[in-house]
């Protein structure tokens, strides 16, 4: 008997002893458990900020990489069992509307104070980390082989000449945040009526309309269109690849910044405000900008190789709140009237 009990009390403490492992084990797990972001920017670069991320900080960070469109119908989609923890890149209208949709978590980062407040969400739910500017994309190589030494377009009004008709690609404001803010944008430069009236009579010009930002200037570098609607971050990272292509900014252009934010019930919090501190800083700002192009929000950051100043740009007066509150009537008519 004396054996037995012996024998039992090994085992007990061999059991506490496990169970004490796994008890300590369980807080690892989950402070490893990787952050998942929707990211909005190239896929290159999010992979190499999810790289120096974990560097810097320990935490694996996962991504999957939308259109803006996609990650607002995802975020939607999955509210009641979010799978995501952080949105990035996304414009600040789709933001303002996910925020309306109860979709975000307000979360005020300490790094807030180092963002200009016009770029910040007062109530905490997002706040900007690159500016993003749009201009027009031309494959210099088919313009000289199709129009020589002719002018360039230099204005938005230059794009509806009949010269142009099927030569312009687009992207799709359905799908795309940089479509949205293109067409809103001549919202802002026109006025609303005569801003369709312009769309309308650009849509005669436009042989397709994309489901992403990105791909309009993919596919005037590729030589597949003459012209592309585009942000300015996307034609300077083809040009810096050796792509044929010229940027030019109207006057009256469109622009808007992007932002990170935290998604309400998502599996991994914490994680995702440690993200969310650690992207706003300024190294991964930098490469950011050194790896996508994009402009910084912070003063610290330098310009994108082959940016043209701020200063030297007519940008046209973005109005978040009228966008963020006609954003879905505005798509529910552009789709009625354009889409192809």
């Amino acid at each position: 008997m004396r054996y037995r009990n012996a024998a039992w009390g090994r085992l007990g403490s061999a059991g506490c002893l496990a169970l004490l492992a796994i008890f300590l084990a369980t807080p690892v797990w989950a402070q490893s458990k990787p952050v998942m972001v929707y990211g909005v920017i190239h896929e290159y670069t999010l992979a190499r900020l999810m790289q120096k991320f974990e560097r810097d900080t320990g935490t694996k960070a996962d991504f999957i990489r939308l259109s803006a469109g996609e990650v607002a119908t995802r975020v939607l989609a999955e509210r009641q069992a979010p799978k995501g923890d952080v949105i990035f890149g996304i414009s600040r209208a789709i933001q303002e509307s996910m925020k309306t949709q109860g979709l975000l978590e307000a979360y005020k980062s300490s790094r807030r104070a180092e963002v200009p407040s016009r770029y910040v969400d007062p109530d905490g739910y997002w706040t900007g980390s690159a500016l993003t500017v749009q201009g027009i994309a031309v494959n210099t190589e088919r313009w000289k082989k199709e129009f020589g030494n002719a002018p360039m377009p230099k204005t938005w009004e230059d794009l509806l000449d009949p010269k142009y008709k099927d030569l312009i690609v687009a992207p799709s404001p359905l799908s795309s945040g940089t479509g949205f803010t293109f067409i809103v944008g001549q919202f802002f430069r026109l006025g609303e009526e005569k801003g369709w009236e312009y769309l309308k009579a650009l849509d005669r010009n436009v042989r397709f309309y994309t489901p992403s930002g990105i791909a309009p200037t993919r596919m005037v570098a590729a030589g597949e269109f003459l012209i592309a609607i585009t942000f300015a971050h996307d034609a300077l990272k083809a040009i810096s690849a050796g792509y044929p292509i010229a940027l030019i900014h109207p006057a009256g252009v469109s622009w808007d910044i992007g932002s990170v934010s935290l998604i309400k019930n998502g599996p991994n919090p914490a994680g995702g405000k440690k993200f969310i501190d650690w992207v706003l800083g300024r190294d991964p700002i930098q490469l950011i900008v050194d790896l996508n192009f994009e402009g910084s929000l912070r003063s610290d950051v330098s310009l994108p190789l082959g940016a043209t100043p701020l200063e030297k740009i007519d940008l046209v007066d973005y109005k978040l709140d009228w966008a963020a509150q006609n954003r879905q009537r505005a798509l529910k008519q552009w789709g009625e009237l354009f889409k192809k």
